[in-house]
């Protein structure tokens, strides 16, 4: 295990894209998923202990389930998982043509409904380095087939935002009123404010960001309020104030940080995959460590538990 200044590496796991940190109460283990060496893994927090499923289609975001399991998004669609169990179920794809948009980041709200944003199936595909992705800046009218869905516990699905990018988040307020969603190629964090039926309205940039900044991506809140950000190509994990003051930056000994989570019995500790997509021999010796399962140490308040999905 190697631990630098405010970091601590649990597992060099070479995650090619990993995302979906999230925590489990039920069995005090860390999940993630690889999305391009598709699989599920997991680490006992308290033993070391590791696991790996290798899932049946490419999986890119879970959440626990309250009935078991979890609910994922993946290939075809939101499916119900257990990786453990090695059950693989199909429930429903909400996205009209699969072609030319794939699900990407997902999260449960405070009430248990779960959301998850598509991205342009061209700019997965064709942007893996920051280069690629500043090439393509001027092209984002065209790659804005990305959609933000909500699952609902009866098994509908209904749109909430359309014309996307790259979806990243959402994360929601303690209180679960407001909603965050980052569309990363575009470089823009948008606040929502959320009804209590799961309405998203007035919607309002929250943070812009130039590419040297790099592309904001997956998210944590914390008891306080604060959005704990990751960013892909810029070697930062960001925690900003509700109202988008910076108030802490974290470096990282990687340059891809994908999605942190808190976890934890008391939610007080703080988690992050990493990822190391297109790297090769040079880019492992800068970089040893890219694609590991990171701690970020002490930070400075706890996390707010997730809701596992009702459905």
């Amino acid at each position: 295990m190697m631990e630098g200044e405010g970091w601590r590496c649990l597992w060099d796991a070479k995650a090619i894209l990993g995302e979906s940190t999230i925590w489990d109460d039920r069995d005090g283990c860390i999940y993630w998923v690889d999305i391009e060496a598709p699989s599920i893994n997991w680490y006992h927090l308290e033993s070391g202990a590791k696991g790996r499923w290798s899932a049946p289609v490419w999986v890119s975001a879970i959440a626990p389930r309250a009935s078991g399991g979890f609910i994922a998004s993946c290939a075809e669609g939101f499916a119900h998982v257990d990786p453990k169990r090695q059950v693989y179920q199909p429930i429903i794809h909400p996205i009209p043509n699969p072609k030319v948009a794939r699900l990407n980041d997902g999260v449960t709200d405070r009430q248990g409904r779960y959301w998850s944003g598509s991205c342009d199936s061209s700019q997965w595909d064709e942007s893996t380095t920051a280069e690629d992705k500043e090439s393509t800046l001027g092209n984002l009218d065209k790659r804005s087939t990305g959609e933000l869905y909500r699952l609902d516990a009866d098994g509908m699905v209904s749109t909430q935002e359309r014309n996307i990018v790259t979806a990243n988040g959402p994360a929601f307020s303690p209180d679960g009123r407001v909603a965050y969603v980052n569309d990363s190629m575009p470089l823009v964090s948008w606040a929502y404010d959320v009804s209590g039926d799961g309405q998203l309205s007035n919607r309002r940039d929250f943070l812009t960001f130039k590419p040297e900044d790099g592309y904001p991506d997956g998210m944590a809140v914390d008891v306080e309020g604060c959005i704990w950000m990751a960013f892909y190509e810029s070697w930062m994990l960001r925690r900003y104030a509700p109202d988008a003051t910076l108030l802490e930056e974290r470096r990282l000994p990687v340059r891809r940080g994908l999605r942190p989570a808190f976890g934890g019995t008391d939610h007080g500790r703080l988690f992050l995959i990493t990822g190391s997509q297109g790297y090769g021999e040079d880019a492992f010796a800068r970089e040893p460590l890219a694609g590991g399962l990171f701690e970020i140490l002490d930070p400075p308040a706890a996390g707010v538990p997730t809701v596992p999905f009702v459905g």
